[in-house]
């Protein structure tokens, strides 16, 4: 465990070998999970016992958290009991209540706007975008489901994406690159789901998957850098509300999706810049993340 002379005496090549070691930790448990449910899952089933649906299974579960897991684990081997306490001091930072209503509301608007403009440039009709989903079918599937409660996606990646990840990366660079890169790793590591039977993203072009990803980080960085970085407000809602619209078909396919994600993103970057705010982190250090 490296002490806190170390790190100051490291300057910023502490949060570098962090970030290396969490990304390969994440990978290997998702991707080695995934290995052996679609190479070996005979083989894995006679250690660990029937899976069942896998979208249920006790090791889904586990793949699906690997990033908050890690989390943990990197931040109790650098920074012991401390590490995870500014881990998890994320989660309780104070904020301006409006920047939650921006994570909750802005997608549900921007694909309202992207169907009302669909009819009137059609004579309209939208096909690409159920309105009724939007207003209806979305809350009512939080309302009348457990979905945000078995929906391990917010809760068990984004301690580690938005929690862990970004602060470190914004360490060394401004908000859109640090964006841009977190995007492409989150994205890639979906890769396993597209290639199980039964998963939510397999059959999906992962191409426009690709492209939703990093758009969506974009997004969730923004919010991250204004909303005095607490990732429930930039991580947990958003993600959350990407996941509801589209378990409540809102889109008609993933490029849609993809597609009103990234007219989010590049209104953001056209109004801001680089930053998405106007300022740098350059001089956060990760002790103050």
């Amino acid at each position: 465990m490296l002490s806190d002379a170390n790190y100051q005496a490291g300057g910023k090549q502490r949060p570098l070998r962090e970030l290396i070691v969490y990304f390969v930790l994440a990978y290997a448990i998702t991707f080695g999970l995934g290995v052996a449910i679609i190479f070996l899952r005979p083989q894995l089933e006679s250690v660990v016992g029937p899976l069942g649906p896998l979208g249920t299974s006790w090791l889904y579960y586990v793949a699906v958290c690997a990033p908050t897991i890690s989390a943990v684990l990197v931040s109790v081997i650098f920074g012991g009991l401390s590490g995870v306490k500014t881990l998890f001091s994320g989660l309780s930072r104070r904020f301006q209540f409006r920047w939650a209503l921006v994570a909750l509301l802005t997608y549900s608007a921007g694909c309202l706007v992207w169907a009302l403009v669909e009819r009137a440039l059609s004579g309209g009709t939208s096909n690409s975008i159920d309105i009724h989903a939007i207003l209806i079918s979305s809350p009512l599937l939080w309302i009348t489901t457990p979905q945000l409660l078995v929906d391990p996606g917010p809760w068990g990646e984004e301690t580690g994406w938005r929690g862990f990840a970004l602060p470190r990366l914004l360490e060394r660079l401004s908000a859109l690159p640090a964006a841009f890169i977190l995007g492409v790793i989150w994205a890639i590591w979906h890769t396993p789901a597209f290639l199980v039977s039964g998963l939510s993203q397999f059959g999906l072009n992962f191409a426009w998957f690709l492209v939703g990803g990093v758009c969506l980080t974009i997004f969730m960085t923004w919010i991250y850098v204004n909303a005095n970085r607490n990732y429930v407000v930039a991580g947990f809602i958003p993600h959350a509300v990407a996941n509801n619209l589209f378990s409540a078909h809102v889109y008609n396919g993933i490029k849609t999706e993809a597609l009103v994600f990234a007219a989010i993103a590049m209104l953001l970057v056209v109004g801001l810049g680089p930053s998405l705010k106007g300022w740098r982190f350059s001089q956060l250090t990760t002790a103050e993340v």
